[in-house]
């Protein structure tokens, strides 16, 4: 039976016509796989030729087995051999055009099929490629002595960089990454903790002049190899083992072909003990205290002094300048213009050699955000940014300019995706933290802080961040503690131990706080604490004659006559030091210093128009610090200020008592001249009554624990 159907095929020349179709519509799909690419024409053209092509199959079997076509014109095929070809009659007709019809609407129906699944997919590969991120754990050493650490955790931080360049691919900081690699031990665990689908690990060892490096690319759901390759070259072609490293994931992971001169590492030196010191400076330098610091300035100098020309040492001695600077930002060894000079100097080399450097780029930037030019600063931080998208550090400092010019909504997601890209880098965890605390959020600050503690218990910074939220909330016993701590682990950190004594002055330990004082800086509180007020006056007009135009000393002699003097004498100051301010230093937060001690000067003057222009700033700080941080202290006391400018009275009693429930313990709060009209209502008195007594024990139990 099947025989006689593949002679009756035969005999019809189905075949031959089959053959003709597929050759025919093989070469029109090839024709259009290239054509509408080449001039631009939409792909639907090839998804639709290749739907017509198998649609219309039924038909032309239809046609092959029916009708004989020739020049002659069409006939019927015959029932059998020896019957005559005859004309198609009308029942054969009929049957071509259902058959048409029926190919019509499959073909319309597969072509509807065929564009949504190519959407489906589009969209699948397109979320795929979203998707794409990857972490490169810190590499074992197995070298013959397991000396080589520092390749070991230096290695995987340069593929870091390289990968972080690729606009398309996410890569979780070599910090982070090493953080939880010691944390866990499960690669899926590793990848759910970086938010990423893929890991690198690897082993290094380096014999003599010789390293070989094994790596392998994981699946990071469930440890899979994806890949992997071993390397055995000299020590000084490291950075061509890191380019290959890096051009191989991205090939891998976006089944794309990147050619060799395609991925090039900005930043290289020929020497490898040059790599070797840089890489030790970066470890340092990570650790954030003065004696760190300090050290890995050192070894940057050591490794510029091998390779005067390495980009990265000299990024990262500019780093350790402005973090030595003697400022709130800084660890307080350094004069902060000297520290900004040098900084500046070394990255103006840097980017002379390598400008596409996002290190270098984000680094001048932060030297511009220390002299107050944070526009400046922002367009370097973008362009750090664009260089490399997953370069955390340029958007936590860039955060910290945003936070600056009053920007707190961008401010806040700054951090936030700082914190997604890096989320157990101490900076950037104390960064992220901060921004939680002071929307409110304290819970998850504390539990950020205490991560920090866990990750890194020889860090300082979550003993900061705990003593700044203590602080905040009015409990000045455990802040002054945990500044202690932090002192301790980093006794020459100037940031900390000022921190801590402030803190100890502000409850009037000055006995306590003495054994920290190492300078003659603390003079003039010390005689506060004593009640020595007018010794106080006289060593700040002394500084006056010896510094006649720094505002900042003339805002100080004016602040304490406010507070212990002659109210008279302090406005005339401030008076003469308003014009010295730059419009963006007057309305520093969170209270509004010093344009509200101005204003209430121009009040006692009657300078109706200088007071209103200037506590409408105020008012505006307050409004955009509620809107973007939330309720605080100080928010509350600043604007029981503003309430009682306004001669709103009432309203100022009730923002005071809410500034001391919100944690308001500033001890100078009775004498505050801006607050004189309401001294006598019941329930300030109250206050400051509670406020004493606050302070009182706090002295009393830091005595007993100190």
């Amino acid at each position: 039976m099947v025989k006689d159907f593949l002679h009756e095929l035969q005999r019809r020349n189905v075949f031959p016509i089959l053959a003709s179709y597929a050759v025919i519509g093989w070469v029109v799909v090839q024709v259009l796989s290239i054509i509408p690419q080449a001039l631009g024409l939409p792909d639907w053209i090839l998804t639709l030729a290749s739907v017509l092509f198998l649609a219309f199959f039924p038909v032309i079997i239809f046609i092959s087995w029916f009708f004989d076509v020739s020049l002659d014109g069409i006939t019927l095929t015959p029932v059998t051999e020896n019957v005559e070809a005859t004309g198609v009659g009308k029942k054969y007709w009929i049957g071509f055009v259902v058959t048409l019809l029926l190919s019509t609407t499959l073909g319309f129906y597969g072509y509807q099929h065929a564009l949504i699944n190519l959407g489906e997919n589009g969209s699948r590969l397109m979320a795929v490629t979203k998707q794409q991120s990857i972490a490169i754990l810190p590499f074992e050493d197995t070298s013959p002595n397991s000396d080589q650490r520092y390749l070991a955790q230096g290695v995987p931080e340069e593929i870091t960089k390289q990968l972080g360049t690729f606009s398309e691919l996410t890569v979780a900081s070599s910090i982070s990454s090493a953080a939880f690699a010691k944390k866990f031990s499960d690669p899926a665990a590793i990848a759910k903790s970086l938010g990423v689908s893929n890991l690198l690990t690897g082993t290094i060892r380096q014999t003599g002049d010789l390293v070989k490096i094994t790596v392998k690319l994981l699946n990071g759901a469930n440890g899979e190899v994806l890949w992997s390759k071993s390397f055995s070259r000299k020590i000084v072609d490291i950075f061509a083992v890191e380019e290959e490293i890096s051009r191989s994931i991205v090939n891998l992971l976006f089944d794309n072909y990147l050619s060799q001169g395609e991925v090039n590492i900005a930043s290289k030196t020929a020497s490898s003990d040059a790599f070797v010191l840089y890489l030790q400076a970066q470890e340092n330098l990570r650790i954030r205290t003065t004696e760190s610091i300090q050290l890995a300035r050192k070894l940057f100098e050591q490794s510029l002094g091998i390779d005067p020309e390495y980009s990265n040492a000299q990024v990262g001695l500019a780093q350790s300048y402005i973090l030595l600077a003697n400022n709130p930002q800084g660890f307080g060894v350094l004069d902060v213009e000297v520290a900004l000079t040098l900084a500046k100097r070394n990255l103006e080399k840097a980017l002379a050699r390598t400008p596409n450097l996002p290190e270098a780029q984000a680094t001048m930037g932060l030297v511009f955000a220390h002299e107050f030019e944070h526009e400046k600063a922002l367009v370097l931080y973008e362009k750090a940014i664009a260089l490399n998208p997953s370069y955390s550090t340029a958007y936590l400092w860039k955060g910290s300019s945003l936070e600056t010019m009053q920007k707190n909504a961008l401010a806040n997601d700054s951090f936030e995706t700082a914190y997604k890209l890096d989320p157990a880098y101490p900076p950037v965890m104390l960064g992220y933290a901060r921004t939680l605390y002071i929307a409110g959020n304290l819970k998850k600050a504390k539990t950020i802080y205490d991560d920090i503690l866990s990750l890194y218990p020889n860090s300082p910074m979550s003993n900061r961040g705990l003593a700044e939220i203590a602080f905040s909330q009015g409990d000045l016993v455990e802040s002054a503690l945990q500044w202690k701590t932090a002192v301790e682990k980093s006794p020459k950190s100037e940031q900390y131990r000022i921190s801590l004594i402030n803190v100890l002055f502000q409850i009037q330990a000055a006995d306590i706080a003495k054994r920290y004082i190492q300078s003659d800086e603390w003079e003039v509180n010390l005689l506060i604490a004593e009640g020595k007020f007018e010794q106080v006056h006289e060593l700040m007009a002394f500084k006056l004659k010896a510094n006649p135009n720094d505002k900042w000393i003339m805002y100080e002699a004016a602040w304490y006559q406010y507070l212990y003097g002659d109210i008279a004498k302090g406005k005339d100051v401030l008076i003469n030091a308003k014009g010295l301010f730059a419009e963006e230093e007057l309305f520093y937060p969170p209270l509004c210093n010093p344009a509200m001690e101005i204003a209430f000067a121009y009040k006692l003057n009657n300078n109706v128009e200088e007071f209103n222009r200037l506590l409408a700033g105020c008012k505006d700080l307050h409004e955009n610090m509620l809107a973007s941080e939330g309720v605080s202290d100080a928010l509350h006391y600043l604007n029981a200020r503003v309430a009682v400018l306004e001669n709103n009275n009432e309203r100022a009693v009730n923002e005071l008592m809410l500034a001391y429930r919100n944690g308001w313990r500033e001890h100078w709060s009775e004498y505050d001249p801006i607050l004189a009209s309401i001294k006598d209502d019941p329930r300030v008195i109250k206050v400051f009554e509670l406020i004493k007594d606050d302070l009182n024990n706090a002295k009393i139990e830091l005595q007993r624990r100190l």
